[in-house]
């Protein structure tokens, strides 16, 4: 696809898609996937190419997507939107003649490639989970589950809530807000703190770490590539600081 949002390419892996060589969204490409089921061409609108520019569909100023099905190609030009809400122009790159598309494809069309990609940092099975490891601000401190709750590491009591919603960022709720690309400053920063998960027999489940800052920061996974930007009270709910995790008054 090339329109508002940049060049984008899907491309199957196995049992999902990656986009431009990136992981993709789940949620995003089975969106994608449904608009083009439900698309129809609608009404012939325009025979005259005198019209292609004012209506966004000349060959230089409209959008493009590009189909491949069974090793054929298809290309499909996609111009400014309809009389109608959900409704796009669009017509063949051979044919002069426009017709009415009644879908919003145009939406898929312009996202850019953040909007496509996968922002879930992981997702583990917390009930392996028997100790975490923290270090932020410069404190370090572990966590154990007991029979009937967490603690310290020296039996004291901990802020069950607080503890509950590490485990849940860990179990899928960890989404990045975008990512750190090159040159981006953020990604310069100390590193801030860090959580590991163990299992029972000491197997490390994940390990999350994070920059320093006081907006977003960066945050990445061991064993992942890339390096997220991640919100701060999404850090302090990953990597909380050592006077949260106290119980409460």
């Amino acid at each position: 696809m090339a329109g508002g949002g940049g060049e984008i390419e899907l491309l199957p892996s196995g049992d999902s898609w990656t986009v431009n060589g990136w992981a993709i969204d789940s949620g995003s490409v089975t969106r994608f996937f449904d608009t083009l089921e439900e698309a129809q061409v609608g009404d012939l609108v325009a025979a005259n190419p005198a019209n292609h520019r004012r209506m966004g569909i000349a060959t230089d100023n409209a959008s493009r997507i590009e189909l491949e099905v069974d090793g054929l190609s298809r290309t499909l030009l996609m111009g400014t939107q309809g009389p109608r809400f959900s409704t796009s122009y669009i017509r063949l790159p051979e044919a002069d003649e426009v017709y009415l598309l009644e879908s919003n494809l145009s939406t898929h069309m312009a996202r850019n490639l953040d909007d496509w990609r996968n922002r879930k940092m992981i997702a583990i099975d917390t009930s392996r989970v028997v100790r975490l490891d923290v270090q932020r601000d410069g404190d370090g401190f572990t966590l154990v589950r007991g029979d009937t709750a967490w603690t310290f590491e020296d039996g004291t009591p901990v802020n069950a809530l607080q503890v509950g919603s590490m485990l849940q960022e860990l179990s899928g709720s960890l989404i990045a807000s975008r990512f750190v690309e090159d040159g981006d400053s953020i990604g310069n920063s100390p590193q801030d703190g860090s959580t590991v998960a163990y299992a029972g027999g000491g197997d490390v489940l994940a390990e999350v770490s994070i920059g320093s800052g006081e907006n977003d920061l960066w945050a990445t996974v061991t064993g992942d590539s890339v390096t997220y930007r991640l919100p701060q009270f999404r850090a302090d709910l990953i990597t909380p600081r050592l006077e949260s995790i106290h119980p409460r008054p």
